[in-house]
This record gives structure tokens, C-alpha cells and sequence, in this order.
């Protein structure tokens, strides 16, 4: 037979009546329930939409479901039992209340019937049919004020009929909001409480005397207005428009974080958007005369303000507004955030009638948004910064602020005790200008070589300049003529280099030249010397450029345009004198040179006339701390420093030395700007750019610290912006194209002061017991004497410990260069092979290189395994070092990991030097190869090399022939040791 799903009216043994879906069958004169409904018999069933609906609201307070969200679970089983009455009145009859109004507002549209179930019966009749009233039904509340009181009524309206259930029997099915059961019909009342309606069943009216009337009319009478229709009589209740009027308020939330909040202002009366309210009431009372006026709210206006909000950047969560991103901050970041949005926002927000307001807060915040203008005047070598900030009507020197950016604090009081907030960017874009200004009156003075640290909104500078500026260096940059005279010519790096310090020059400003060591470092030096020769001005030439208007920040301090330009001063270490002082007559041979060296060197007052003479004085940094007194008083063209690392700490006599010598010009050339720390790097640079950096303290913590232990990328970034136009560095991969496959270098080494004593004693004695040999057997018998006293001079010429025992005290200054030029190649990433002669030498070595704690592999006749050996110097990325003897390495090697080859002991054979050599430049080398041959200065070594150079009848014979001694003669032999 056929079934119905209807609605029943049932009562619950603890809640009472709830609806309930059942599936009846119609039998004669009744109707039978065949099942109680649930939602998981919906698809079975077929049920439409409609039915659906009401099954699945029913079942949202079933038993099972409510105990579910009411209960705790050891309390489940007694749930009803013990359900506490407080909990029922204000949690599960609201929960009830709801999902049944939603039911009766289906049952009130559709065609699903209703009807009143007993609860021990099964069977249902036509007269449990209830009739569910398709209208609300209308109420008022009525007020009628007389002189001894007012009475308070109802009026109810179904159907535009009045209705009266006064002393009638009605059942309240829900109260919130109020359904009634009378007579089978359900009437079903809009947004009113039973609890308003069930008085009114009892008695007709409620009489208010009139003592209370005012109190009653504020309060009772005012909300019932407010909320549900309402008659008047003895006073009278106007309907108004009303401008309403939008406050943003800056406050804190419950949990203490700035929000925004919108308030709507009808009258006097202030509404949150999320308020349910839609009418504004105010009471007046006057003369005795009771009226209200009734404001509705515009709601669509409403949302339009708030929608404005949105489009502002503001995002809404339960009625607070946040402008993006500042969710995770902190209480005081999220503040200033608001805060600096309200800055940025206000004049806008008005503009669309917002109101700005601030409550809670103990200090009032400024909501003007903060103005800075920053202008710059050219003071030969500083800038002059000129600022004033505006805060609405109060402008404040931008010097007054520098401590609070330097300090990152962000509230600054203005004038009239308002709280402005700096805006965060001034933070990050105006912190070094502080850091490297100092303040005068009220302008801030910053160096010329901080120009690019400037900020781009800056008014009065020209931005070529800053352009130029950090254009130096880059492979677009002008290259400049090289000196005709020059007797070399000059790889492409090398002109970008030479023209890289020439620009400096230009620009008054001091460079670091750091290549890789073996790509001419001294060359390029050389060449700016060479170009820059005899300029009648001291000082430095003036940029020619005819469009700028800058020219003059690089006019010469000095007016005397007839002066003669001082001498330059190069400081190196010792071992390098030789090298320097070949390289300038090699190249530059139109340099006059003079050495300030050694105890035959100048240190009188005519010292100025060398000044005044010579182009280039070479000199060492044990001389700079000698001689500090003498060279102190004069000021040099360039001071150049090569191995500036040398100088690297700021704490040393030789630092302090060098920083107060006098110089129009500075620069320092290195392989290895930084050895072990950036503070390395401080000392150098602070040395050619005085303040670059700041002081060494501030370094420290702004640099060094963030840098190498936290590895901070900002600060990285910031560091290479502020050094890169000064600090030019290239590496031989780099300059790979530009390198011809093998390079050759000669590194002339002096010999310390007591190795240069044990050298001459002992050639002395070798010569003597050599002669008398020579006398008494002839030269050729003589040859192991004479090969055995040139095997001690080489010896000595190395290292005094190999002859001596004393290894702790004997030093060497062809060792000390040897270890030197290894450090910088072990710096800059590179491998070498180190090939020697005498296995000792390689000992010496390798103890060193233990000390540094460098991984290395060393190959003698000694070694067994030398397949293993050659792997690992081979495949080892951090094994950078081959100690190899030549006799054991000189063949059947293939080394191509290596880029760098140090002979440190060079003997007759040049083709052995040659196979060693081939070790590392062979099929399969995808490098250049620079090989550097270290001689000792004054010795046999640099004879020997002589007498290769000038193809010698001697040279040939000691070089091509297997017994030199047969044709050699006594006077040949003698001269090897004079």
C-alpha cells in the first residue's frame, strides 16, 4: 500500500513536544506508522527534497545527538536522568528551538503534513491533523498612557483577523521564537519570545503606575519599540531618516592586539557592523511629554562602507579589520603596522567619511602621515644632507631622528605629546646614511665613496655620479689609453684593471686590486704610475665630463698648479724588492726607483730631494716601522701597499704605521683580501677609504658578527654594494680566455740577514778548498769538490736547516716567500705541485704546511704507494698540495688537477725543470698553468739563471754536457763563487 512521510507532534519524555518524522500507511479510518525516519533512509526511501530536509533538521536533536554534544562520555548513560536545569534553559531548549522554527518554516511552505502524535500510540486519525498556519501571525504591543499609569497590551492579527487567546487553552511548541498549538492549528509568531505572549493569556493588560512610567518608558518600552511593532497612545513614536556616520577606531581586542574596528553612529547611538539591531530608538522626555523617534538602519550602506575598508587592504575576522601580513607580528609591530596604514590611509579614508578615532591606548598616536624631504649640497669631499620631516603642522630636522633609527626605536613625541610613529622603511633605507654621517648643525655629512648608500629619493645629486660610481670596475666601464711607453702589452683584464684604478683616481678615491696571485697585479700597478708620471697638478685630474654637474668634487685642493708630483711609495714584504724593483725596469723602465732598504738607505733630511726625484720608492713593511719618524714627514704621490694582508691587523704597530702615513692616493694589491676573518678585509679598506666601513667596532657588530655566525644574506649583500667600486677582484678561471695556456714568473727571494752570513762564510771556505783542489789535481779531478760545494751554496740558498740543526732558530727568505706565495694559491681554491731537488726541503715544508692543518700528498723515492698518493691529491677537492721530489715526479706522472707549479730549488738541467712541469701542463689540462721559479737573490741560483739567460759558452757546458768538467776552466769555476 501506499505511504506518507508526515511530520509528527510527539512529547519527549524530558524536553516536551518535538517533532518527529514518521512513514504512515492509511488504513480505513486511520492511518498506521510503519517507521521513524531517520537520515540514513533517505536514498532508500526516495525521499524529495523537501522531505529530506525535514528529516535531516529532525535528527540534528535527536537523544543520540544531543548527548553526543552535551555531554561528557562517562555521563552519557545518565544524561536525562541528571540533566541540569540550567543547562537546559540555556543551551539545549535554544538548540531545540532553532532547528524546530526551521522545520515549521518548511511545513509553513510545503506540502508535508503535520500531525499530534500521542506518544503510546501507533495509529493516527483525520482529527490529529494539524493545521499549520502558511502566515505569521501578527502581534502588537500595545501602550496606553493616562494620567494614573499606562497599560500594556497585545493585539494579535492572523490573516489581517484579530485573535484573542486570553483564557484559552494554547500549548507553546517552541519559545524562541514562539509557536502556539490551539485547536489543531500551529500559529507561528516572527522573532518574539513566548515568554512576552504568555502573560497576555491570563489577563488582559499590565498596568505600569505612574511612578515607574519614566524608568519603564527608558528601558521596557524603548526596546519593545526597538525590536517588534508597537502602538501608541498618550505619547507618540516617529519614524526618522537619519545621515548615519562611520567611525574607525584603533583599539585592542580582547587579547591585547591592535585592530581595527568600524562603528555606525545613528544619532546618538553607536553600532558594531556585526550588531543584529536594525532600528535606532532614542526616548525624550519633555514637559512630561513622552516621545520616541525611530531610526531604521541602511544596512546596504553599511556593507558599502565596509566593502571600502576591503578595497583599502583591510581583511575582516569577527568584526575586526587587520590590513594584511600582520597577523604573526608582535603586540608592538602590529600596532605600528595599524598605525603607519592609518598614516598612509587617512586623508583617503576621510575622503569617504570615515572618521578616525583611537580608545584604550595610554598615549595618543599621531595619524598624520610622516613627510620627509632630503636634500644634498656637494662639499668637495662630503656631501652635505639637508633634511626636514613633517609630521601634519610640525616639522622636525631629520637629524633629530638619528638615534632613534639607529636604535630601531620607531615612537617619536611630537610637540603637542602626540605619539608618531616612524615608518619602517626610513629604517632600512636611511640606516647607513646615519651610520656613516656624521652630524653638523643640522645637516648630516656622509664621504663621497658612501655615495651609493644614498637614497634614491634624494634631491640634488646627480645620479650619474652614483652611476659612475658603481660602474667602475664593470666590463662596460671606459677603458683608458695605456702609456705608449709602456714595454708590455697588456692583457684585456689587465686594461680593464689598470683603467679600474685610473677611474679611482679620477674620483680621488683609494682601490684593492685582488687578483688571483700570477695574473700582474704589479703590472697593472705599474702602468697607472706610467700614466699618471709628472702630472703638474698633485692632486688629480678633473672628470671630463662637460654634462655633469659635479666637476667640482674633483677639483685639487691646491692652487699651486707648478708643484712637482712626490715620489710613490710601494710597501711589500722583503722577499719582494727584487721583483718589484725588475718588474719597473723591465716595463716601466722610464720610472726612476730607488729602494729604501737595508743599512745603506737614506735616512737623512735629504731624504726629501728623493721624494722629489725619484718616481717610485720601494720599501718594506719592516721599514715603514723603522724608518715611521723620517717617512712620516712627507706626503707621496701613491702609497701602495702589496700583500696588503699584511696589514690586516687593525691592532698591529705596522697598521698604525701605514694608516698615518701622508698620500694624495692609496691603494693596496692582494691575493688574499681576507685570510681568515673579514676584519681582514676592515683593516685594508679602512687603510684606502678611511670610515668605508665605519669604525672597527661597528663593523664588527653590523658586519662581522651577522656575516660569519649567521650567516646573514642581507648583510652580505649590503657589505658587496658598499665595497664593490672599490675592490676589484678576478680570478684566473675568471680571466681564463685571457691567459696564454703556460705562464712563467721568476720570484726573487733575498736571504735573511744569518743565512745571508752563513752563505758568504761558507762560499768563501768552498772557494778556497776548491782552489787548492784545482792546484794540486787539476779541474777535472776536482769535480766532486766542486759539485759538492755548489750542492751546500743551493742548500743554503734554500734553507740554513738543511746543513744545520738548529731548525728552530735558522730562518730563510726564499722559505718564507715559497710559504707565502703557497698561503695565497691554498686561499684563493687552487692547486700546486712543489718540486724540489732535495727531499729535505720538502720535509721543512711539509711541517709547516702540518701546522696549518692542510691536507697534502708528498712523493719520494721513499714512497710505496704511489698510485694511491696521485689519487688523492687527484680526486681530494681540499687536498690542494703535491710535495713532489724531482727525481722521484720528474716522469710518468699526470697531475692535470694542479693549475700552479713552484719550482723551489732550480738546478743546471732546465729540461728536467721542463718534465716536471709537464707533469700539470698536459693533454687533459683544461687550465692555465703558472709555474713560478724562486730564486734566491745573490746566490748561486741567480748565477746559474744568469748565465742560462745569456746562452754562455759556461752555460752550455754545465747545461748540455754530461762532464762539464772537461772543458770547463778554472776561472769559469772561480766565478760561480765570487
Amino acid at each position: 500500500m501506499a505511504q506518507e512521510l508526515i511530520i509528527g507532534l510527539t512529547e519527549h519524555r524530558t524536553f516536551g513536544y518535538v517533532f518527529q518524522a514518521f512513514l504512515i500507511e492509511k488504513k480505513k479510518s486511520f492511518y498506521t506508522i510503519t517507521k521513524l525516519v531517520k537520515s540514513r533512509d533517505i536514498e532508500a526511501l526516495k525521499l524529495t527534497t523537501e522531505q529530506a530536509d525535514l528529516v535531516k533538521l529532525i535528527e540534528n536533536y535527536s537523544d543520540e545527538k544531543l548527548i553526543q554534544k552535551f555531554s561528557r562520555k562517562k555521563e552519557a548513560s545518565k544524561f536525562f536522568q541528571q540533566l541540569d536545569s540550567e543547562l537546559f534553559e540555556k543551551h539545549i531548549s535554544p538548540y531545540i528551538d532553532k532547528y524546530m522554527s526551521w522545520v515549521i518554516s518548511i511545513l509553513q511552505k510545503g506540502s508535508t503534513r503535520l500531525f499530534l502524535k500521542q506518544s503510546k500510540y501507533t495509529n493516527l486519525y483525520d482529527e490529529d491533523l494539524i493545521q499549520v498556519q502558511p502566515q505569521n501571525t501578527i502581534c502588537y504591543f500595545q501602550f496606553d498612557r493616562g494620567e494614573e499609569g499606562t497599560k500594556y497590551s497585545i493585539q494579535l492579527l492572523q490573516d489581517g483577523k484579530e485573535i484573542s487567546f486570553l483564557h484559552k487553552t494554547v500549548t507553546p511548541i517552541t519559545h524562541e521564537p514562539c509557536s502556539l498549538l490551539w485547536q489543531n492549528k500551529l500559529f507561528v509568531f516572527d522573532k518574539i519570545s513566548a515568554k512576552r505572549l504568555l502573560p497576555f493569556f491570563q489577563k488582559e493588560f499590565i498596568s505600569i503606575p505612574s511612578q515607574v512610567e519614566e524608568k519603564y518608558y527608558k528601558s521596557f518600552v524603548l526596546n519593545t519599540i526597538k525590536d517588534y511593532r508597537v502602538k501608541a497612545k498618550g505619547f507618540t513614536i516617529s519614524e526618522v531618516d537619519s545621515e548615519p556616520k562611520v567611525l574607525l577606531s584603533l583599539e585592542p581586542n580582547l587579547k591585547m592586539e591592535a585592530v581595527f574596528i568600524p562603528r555606525f553612529v545613528y544619532g546618538e547611538k553607536e553600532f558594531l557592523y556585526n550588531n543584529k539591531s536594525d532600528v535606532v530608538v532614542n526616548f525624550q522626555n519633555k514637559n512630561g511629554q513622552y516621545s520616541f523617534t525611530k531610526i531604521k538602519r541602511n544596512h546596504d550602506w553599511e556593507v558599502n562602507r565596509l566593502s571600502i575598508l576591503s578595497q583599502f587592504g583591510l581583511k575582516e575576522k569577527n568584526g575586526q579589520f587587520i590590513p594584511n601580513g600582520v597577523d604573526l607580528l608582535d603586540e608592538k609591530e602590529r600596532l605600528y603596522e595599524l598605525i603607519s596604514w592609518l598614516n598612509q590611509n587617512k586623508k583617503d579614508l576621510e575622503k569617504e567619511g570615515f572618521t578616525i578615532s583611537q580608545n584604550q591606548y595610554e598615549s595618543t598616536y599621531s595619524s598624520e602621515k610622516p613627510d620627509i624631504e632630503l636634500k644634498v649640497k656637494n662639499n668637495g669631499d662630503w656631501f652635505d644632507i639637508y633634511s626636514q620631516v613633517q609630521f601634519g603642522e610640525y616639522s622636525i630636522p631629520f637629524i633629530k631622528l638619528k638615534k632613534y633609527i639607529l636604535n630601531g626605536i620607531r615612537e617619536f613625541e611630537l610637540p603637542n605629546g602626540e605619539i608618531a610613529i616612524l615608518p619602517k622603511e626610513w629604517f632600512s633605507e636611511y640606516k647607513d646614511v646615519m651610520n656613516y654621517s656624521k652630524a653638523e648643525g643640522n645637516a648630516l655629512k656622509i664621504n663621497r665613496y658612501h655615495a651609493q648608500i644614498l637614497p634614491k629619493r634624494l634631491k640634488g645629486i646627480d645620479k650619474s655620479y652614483i652611476s659612475r660610481l658603481q660602474d667602475v670596475g664593470k666590463k662596460s666601464s671606459k677603458l683608458e689609453i695605456v702609456p705608449s711607453n709602456l714595454e708590455a702589452s697588456l692583457r684585456p683584464y689587465q686594461q680593464q684593471g689598470f683603467s679600474w684604478m685610473f677611474h679611482l683616481y679620477e674620483y680621488q678615491f683609494g682601490g684593492c686590486l685582488a687578483d688571483d696571485m700570477g695574473l700582474g697585479k704589479t703590472l697593472q700597478a705599474l702602468t697607472l704610475l706610467l700614466k699618471l708620471k709628472r702630472l703638474k697638478k698633485v692632486g688629480f685630474a678633473p672628470i671630463s665630463d662637460t654634462n655633469s654637474n659635479q666637476g667640482d668634487l674633483f677639483v685639487s685642493k691646491t692652487d699651486d698648479v707648478d708643484s712637482i708630483q712626490p715620489a710613490t711609495l710601494i710597501v711589500m714584504p722583503t722577499s719582494l724588492l727584487h721583483n718589484w724593483e725588475n718588474e719597473i725596469k723591465k716595463f716601466t723602465p722610464s720610472l726612476k726607483v730607488y729602494k729604501h732598504f737595508g743599512q745603506s738607505r737614506n735616512r737623512s733630511e735629504s731624504f726629501k730631494n728623493l721624494v722629489s726625484y725619484y718616481d717610485i720608492i720601494l720599501t718594506t713593511y719592516g721599514m715603514i716601522r723603522n724608518d715611521f719618524e723620517l717617512l712620516s714627514q712627507h706626503e707621496f704621490f701613491y702609497l701602495i701597499l702589496d700583500e696588503s694582508q699584511n696589514i690586516k691587523n687593525p691592532a698591529s704597530k705596522t697598521y698604525k704605521a701605514i694608516t698615518r702615513l701622508k698620500a694624495s692616493h692609496r691603494l693596496v694589491l692582494t691575493g688574499t683580501p681576507i685570510e681568515n676573518s673579514l676584519s681582514d678585509l676592515w683593516a685594508q679598506l679602512n687603510f684606502i677609504n678611511k670610515g668605508l666601513l665605519g669604525n672597527y667596532a661597528f663593523f664588527k657588530r653590523e658586519y662581522i658578527t651577522p656575516i660569519e655566525k649567521k650567516n646573514d644574506p642581507e648583510k652580505q649583500e649590503k657589505l658587496q654594494m658598499l665595497i664593490r667600486p672599490f675592490v676589484l677582484r678576478r680570478t684566473k678561471d675568471q680571466v681564463a680566455k685571457d691567459l696564454p695556456p703556460l705562464t712563467e714568473q721568476i720570484r726573487y727571494c733575498q736571504m735573511d740577514t744569518g743565512q745571508k752570513s752563513m752563505y758568504e762564510t761558507e762560499k768563501s771556505a768552498i772557494r778556497n778548498s776548491i782552489l787548492e783542489n784545482i792546484e794540486k789535481d787539476g779541474v777535472e779531478k776536482s769535480s766532486f769538490v766542486v759539485l759538492q760545494g755548489l750542492t751546500k751554496l743551493r742548500q743554503l740558498a734554500n734553507h740554513p736547516s738543511m746543513l744545520q740543526y738548529e731548525e728552530d732558530t735558522a730562518s730563510s727568505g726564499k722559505f718564507d716567500e715559497i710559504f707565502r706565495s703557497l698561503k695565497s694559491v691554498v686561499s684563493e681554491n687552487h692547486k700546486v705541485l712543489i718540486f724540489s731537488s732535495f727531499v729535505k726541503h720538502l720535509e721543512l715544508l711539509k711541517t709547516q704546511i702540518e701546522k696549518q692543518k692542510w691536507k697534502y700528498s708528498l712523493l719520494t723515492g721513499q714512497t710505496v704507494n704511489r698510485e694511491e698518493v696521485i689519487s688523492k691529491f687527484q680526486n681530494d677537492e681540499e687536498n690542494r698540495i703535491f710535495l713532489i721530489s724531482l727525481k722521484a715526479g720528474g716522469v710518468g706522472l699526470n697531475l692535470t688537477a694542479a693549475d700552479y707549479v713552484f719550482i723551489i730549488d732550480p738546478w743546471w738541467n732546465p729540461a728536467a725543470e721542463l718534465q716536471a712541469i709537464n707533469r700539470a701542463h698536459r693533454i687533459g689540462q683544461g687550465k692555465n698553468v703558472m709555474v713560478y721559479r724562486f730564486i734566491t737573490e745573490e746566490s748561486i741560483e741567480e748565477k746559474i739563471q744568469m748565465l742560462q739567460k745569456q746562452k754562455s759558452t759556461l752555460a752550455d757546458k754545465f747545461v748540455n754536457s754530461n762532464n762539464p768538467f772537461k772543458a770547463i776552466t778554472k776561472e769559469e769555476i772561480v766565478n760561480l763563487f765570487l
